[in-house]
């Protein structure tokens, strides 16, 4: 594990172009102390970054001016962190990836801190994890808050407000060229079908354990008046209809003959015409709620 972190940390310095840190820091630190920032730039191959450190930076980032050279430099610790958080490998720096979102999406860190070549760089390193944690997906019954598939989901939503090209991203895991996204597509269309009370792949919220349904609106981070890009917004338009959510359920279902999952994707499918009015209008639902901004305390719910 540590020889894959240094591989992924490598290759994002060498495709970002930087691969030694900015001569001198001068980078203002939120809490007047930049001894955080000294350790961070000397995180070594083998080595990983202390958390509170990363949180600090965080908040330099977040609420005072941004030293480009650096965050170039650290960029890739901050995608390998967010990287093993998502995948589940290491959820020690889950507080610095709250954080994180706001900073690219807030500070216009791609429009404004990174080429054009970099940005593509940080955005084909998101879209390849969060497709190989949908590979990843396996089984259709899940209860409590820990269930692994709020993390692709919301992180797939999260990415609709960062990057314009969420298309590449949907029509890859849509392909159903692997079992873990056949799987994905029916834990998806269950949050389309059913209320959340008779969803048979996430058991209903306790006040315990929490759990239901994931929000397929509901973005990660520190997000809150935060909305999708137009362009992501458009192409969600063109293919969120109930017969494109037919066809893409009837074909995982075929997919996962053999699997274990199977049983349920076929329940479902059998399902989807008995719920046909409620499908059509939660995919016209989906894409408002994405374009609007919440406010504070003001929270989207189904009609129906």
């Amino acid at each position: 594990m540590v020889e894959k972190r240094d591989e992924i940390r490598a290759m994002l310095r060498r495709s970002l172009g930087v691969t030694s840190p900015p001569e001198k820091i001068v980078q203002e630190p939120f809490e007047q102390n930049d001894a955080h920032l000294r350790r961070l730039v000397r995180v070594g191959p083998g080595e990983r970054p202390d958390a509170n450190d990363l949180f600090r930076y965080m908040e330099d980032l977040r609420y005072t001016q941004i030293q480009g050279s650096l965050l170039v430099y650290l960029l890739p610790i901050c995608l390998e962190v967010w990287h093993d958080d998502l995948r589940g490998i290491d959820q020690r720096y889950a507080g610095v990836v709250e954080h994180f979102y706001p900073v690219l999406a807030d500070r216009h860190v791609f429009d404004e801190q990174l080429s054009a070549k970099q940005t593509a760089t940080v955005s084909e390193f998101m879209k390849k994890t969060i497709l190989d944690e949908i590979d990843d997906q396996r089984g259709l019954s899940y209860s409590g808050a820990g269930a692994r598939p709020y993390r692709w989901i919301r992180a797939l939503t999260t990415y609709g407000v960062l990057m314009p090209d969420l298309e590449h991203l949907w029509t890859a895991w849509w392909s159903l060229d692997t079992i873990g996204r056949a799987v994905a597509a029916i834990q998806y269309g269950s949050c389309l079908t059913y209320s959340e009370y008779e969803n048979p792949v996430f058991a209903p919220w306790t006040g315990s354990s929490g759990g239901g349904p994931p929000c397929l609106w509901e973005f990660a981070g520190h997000l809150y008046a935060h909305r999708w890009l137009e362009p992501n917004i458009i192409f969600l338009r063109s293919i969120l209809n109930l017969r494109a959510i037919e066809e893409l359920l009837s074909r995982a279902t075929d997919r996962l003959v053999g699997q274990p999952e199977h049983d349920t994707a076929k329940a479902l499918l059998a399902d989807l015409p008995l719920c046909n009015s409620v499908v059509e209008e939660r995919c016209k639902e989906l894409p408002r709620f994405l374009e609007t901004g919440q406010k504070p305390n003001e929270f989207f719910t189904w009609s129906r």
